[in-house]
């Protein structure tokens, strides 16, 4: 009897450990997180305190902080480098309710998504440019050059992992073929940079080729590049050390100092690619960037944002001295239509609709995209509900508008993370069994599917194209659970009676032997 107990015991050990599992990356299924103490991912020059004290550039670690699942066994773990907001200027100077690497809501981001499995890297990078500049074109020419440094540092991140893997006996226990570049308010500057910017020449192959250009007569050639590679380091901070010109020092009203340092190399030799974008309330410096087969991409926008347009318009950066109009970017809203266009969210497609409730509400708002949550209606039109702002340990911001209440920025939270969940487990291949469908995924457009009418009373007419036959049907209740089941049909129409479901939305998916095709359908 007691071998038997113990044999139960170990068995019922055993069907637990496997349950959790099967959650890994969809829920928490750890309780504790461990937190590094602040470490340096690479060095670099800062041009910070010359811009705010007229002194020279100096070299400054780059820090980060690394939350993980404690008591994990897994050795190869999808890594998560997290950018934090901030305007690229210090807090609590840069008027912002936020701006540090402590602050509330990338501690909650970070132990929440460590609890699912993941290794989180709460990165910061170097800040500094001139908002209070009389003209517009020197506010863009250093927001262009800090958000530049920000991009390399971003780079830099990513190759002290895979260097930290090579030759550092793979301290934080991740795969480095499974990273994420996820970015928060200013951070998804440097996030979308990273994942769209893939040549250097692109900043100024743009529909306007003087966006990042400084046009003065009285320069040589009549103009100036806003970034040029050999002052500032080429896009991942391989080159270097760079220097500052004379001609910068002049374009730049002295802000540079010539022989002033811009860059230095950091761990040269390691790739600065990653597997998934994600854009938290940023914009891409030009739409024209993003080109087919990049890297998926999940946004979260409020898309009547004052400061990061949701759509393409002038980006305003707050200040000590108010909201600075500094360039046009675009914006959620029309990253997504790329994304759409270009197929390169074409993975996200085979999300079982069972296992993604939260996309079910997103595409009620976001026009039928497959990684795109829009918020509306957020506590007063606030642009970053996800924000919260605790005193404890920080300054005190000079915003007076910030968000003081952790419940509500939780709510939003609790949405980001499920809404993440499935779509990070299909963008980077993790095993999280009931997500994915194994069938060739076929849009309705592809097979001409249509169901009339929508929504219905008793009964639904589905069709698709006379050169497809439907094989099987299915239709799934809002939560993923199997409710009617129709075989052997094979003609290109079927009528579906409701048959005592209630009210509600459902999920018709229709099989063929070219693939699985999926229409949403009402009765009321």
């Amino acid at each position: 009897m007691r071998l038997f107990k113990t044999l139960f015991i170990l068995f019922l050990l055993a069907t637990l450990c496997q349950t959790a599992e099967a959650q890994r990356y969809l829920k928490p299924i750890f309780n504790e997180v461990e937190v590094s103490p602040v470490t340096p991912y690479g060095f670099n020059y800062t041009v910070l305190f010359t811009l705010l004290q007229q002194k020279n550039t100096s070299l400054q670690p780059l820090p980060m902080q690394v939350y993980a699942p404690k008591g994990d066994t897994e050795t190869k773990r999808p890594l998560i480098i997290y950018l934090h907001t901030g305007n690229f200027f210090p807090f609590p100077l840069n008027n912002s309710c936020g701006g540090a690497m402590n602050d509330s809501s990338n501690i909650e981001f970070a132990t929440r998504l460590a609890k699912m499995g993941y290794v989180v890297a709460v990165a910061s990078y170097r800040q500094g440019w001139a908002p209070t500049a009389t003209t517009e074109t020197t506010r863009r020419f250093t927001l262009i050059n800090a958000a530049y440094r920000g991009l390399q540092d971003v780079s830099t991140c990513i190759r002290f992992f895979r260097k930290n893997v090579d030759v550092g006996g793979n301290t934080y226990k991740i795969d480095p073929n499974k990273i994420v570049v996820w970015g928060q308010g200013t951070g998804c500057y440097l996030s979308l940079a990273a994942a769209y910017l893939n040549k250097f020449q692109d900043i100024y192959t743009t529909s306007d080729p003087n966006k990042f250009v400084i046009i003065n007569p009285a320069l040589p050639g009549g103009k100036y590049p806003m970034v040029n590679e050999t002052v500032n380091g080429d896009l991942y901070a391989t080159t270097g050390p760079t220097k500052v010109d004379p001609l910068l020092n002049v374009v730049s009203g002295g802000l540079f100092k010539v022989g002033d340092t811009l860059c230095v190399p950091n761990h040269v030799g390691y790739p600065s690619n990653f597997n998934l974008c994600v854009n938290m309330g940023g914009a891409l410096g030009d739409s024209t960037w993003l080109d087919k087969g990049d890297v998926p991409l999940i946004s979260y926008h409020v898309p009547s944002d004052f400061f990061a347009p949701c759509g393409t318009n002038v980006l305003n950066v707050p200040s000590i001295t108010g909201p600075q109009p500094v360039v046009e970017v675009s914006g959620s809203c029309d990253l997504q239509v790329y994304a759409e266009k270009y197929g390169n969210n074409d993975i996200f497609k085979k999300i079982l609709p069972g296992s993604d409730p939260y996309g079910t509400i997103a595409k009620t708002r976001n026009g039928g995209a497959s990684a795109f949550f829009p918020f509306v209606g957020t506590p007063n039109n606030t642009s970053a509900p996800w924000e919260w702002t605790s005193y404890n340990g920080t300054p005190k911001p000079l915003a007076t508008d910030c968000n003081i209440v952790p419940s509500v920025a939780r709510t939003y939270i609790d949405t980001i993370i499920g809404y993440f969940a499935p779509r990070g487990c299909i963008a980077l291949g993790l095993n999280c069994p009931g997500v994915s469908s194994t069938q060739n995924v076929l849009s309705q457009d592809a097979v001409g599917m249509s169901a009339v009418p929508n929504p219905a009373t008793e009964q639904v007419f589905i069709a698709v194209r006379e050169d497809f036959d439907i094989q099987n049907l299915e239709v799934l209740d809002i939560s993923g659970r199997l409710v009617q089941q129709v075989r052997n049909i094979n003609r290109s129409n079927y009528t579906l009676e409701r048959s005592g479901m209630p009210n509600g939305l459902y999920f018709v998916k229709a099989y063929f032997k070219e693939g699985v095709a999926t229409i949403r359908v009402v009765f009321e």
